[in-house]
């Protein structure tokens, strides 16, 4: 079972907008106070926005608002919404012209799943920014996780996937995970039925798929399903972290998606993990730890909690045409 108090305890927010018609969504994190933030992109085929502002090197610290979307690039309207939203709220940051709110985000590809033509929109953005709670803890086919797909690979199992939500404590550490599982490779081993974070044997199947591709095996750069994959990812700890802290946390954090997904970080995924640490959250100082110390914990943690939000994104998610439902 799921803390309520979860969000709370990180200090985040979090608002859907879900469209199950069209089969697409959004999902946005609040930070109203701020929030510090590392990222760490591994994927190849990644679609973002504004990540490019809180790279080691640049003056970027502290994020508002966080948005993952489907609708591919296009779905990067609605953060205007969102910030529309933010603005009028007074919550950003504080310049001689006003109130600026502080976003970033990354999209999924699921235009093929649904109707491709219908994406989510400045309007749509608003609208999940002002339904935003501490108390929003719905999974599967939900928000950003509307439109997510697993097994896309030529030895994979087509399945549902969703948005998910795990978290893990270690002594004062926490660490909540909320994941869009949307990638090319599989969750749930196609020979066992199991969890590949639960039996392993993540081992390389092969098989050829056309007599035009005798030299390719197994995982295909085949048009037909690039670049449509990508699983994004937002963890958040209790712990008083800044942003070069914080792009290690995320760092660490991608481990978790290699033991809950075969194959991974691939040339066909866009791969990305924000990593938040809130100014309105509990903030603990745990000083009997060093720097480093905390950093892997936290890091493990959040590992750990990014396994078990990835396979609640898959038992939570419901059939849709041509991929059906782990249930």
């Amino acid at each position: 079972m799921l803390d309520k108090n979860l969000l709370a305890r990180v200090g985040l927010k979090l608002g859907h907008y879900t469209d199950l018609l069209n089969i697409t969504g959004l999902s946005v994190f609040i930070a109203e106070l701020g929030a510090h933030i590392g990222i760490d992109v591994r994927g190849s085929s990644s679609g973002t926005l504004n990540t490019g502002v809180y790279e080691a090197k640049s003056a970027g610290r502290l994020v508002h608002a966080v948005l993952l979307t489907g609708g591919s690039l296009f779905g990067l309207e609605s953060a205007f919404g969102i910030m529309n939203h933010l603005e009028e709220n007074g919550i950003g940051s504080s310049t001689r012209a006003g109130v600026v709110p502080l976003i970033t985000g990354a999209v999924i590809f699921d235009l093929p799943v649904g109707n491709g033509k219908v994406r989510p929109t400045r309007e749509n953005g608003y609208q999940a920014a002002k339904s935003a709670s501490s108390s929003e803890y719905d999974q599967g086919c939900v928000g950003c996780g509307t439109g997510a797909t697993v097994g896309k690979w030529a030895a994979g199992t087509p399945m549902k996937g969703g948005f998910g939500i795990g978290a893990s404590m270690i002594d004062e550490i926490l660490v909540a995970a909320f994941v869009v599982t949307n990638a090319v490779g599989d969750v749930v081993n196609p020979k066992t039925a199991e969890f590949y974070s639960e039996c392993g044997k993540q081992e390389l199947i092969t098989r050829s798929v056309h007599p035009d591709y005798k030299r390719l095996n197994g995982l295909i750069a085949s048009s037909m399903i690039a670049p449509s994959n990508t699983t994004l990812a937002v963890v958040a700890t209790n712990m008083s972290l800044h942003k070069t802290q914080l792009m290690k946390v995320a760092e660490l954090a991608h481990d978790g998606m290699a033991r809950a997904i075969h194959p991974i970080h691939t040339s066909l995924d866009g791969d990305v993990i924000f990593a938040l640490s809130s100014l309105s959250g509990q903030r603990k100082d745990v000083s009997y730890m060093s720097d480093l110390t905390c950093i892997d914990l936290v890091g493990l943690a959040a590992s750990d909690a990014i396994v078990k939000a990835i396979n609640n994104s898959v038992s939570y998610a419901t059939a849709i045409e041509g991929f059906p439902s782990y249930k």
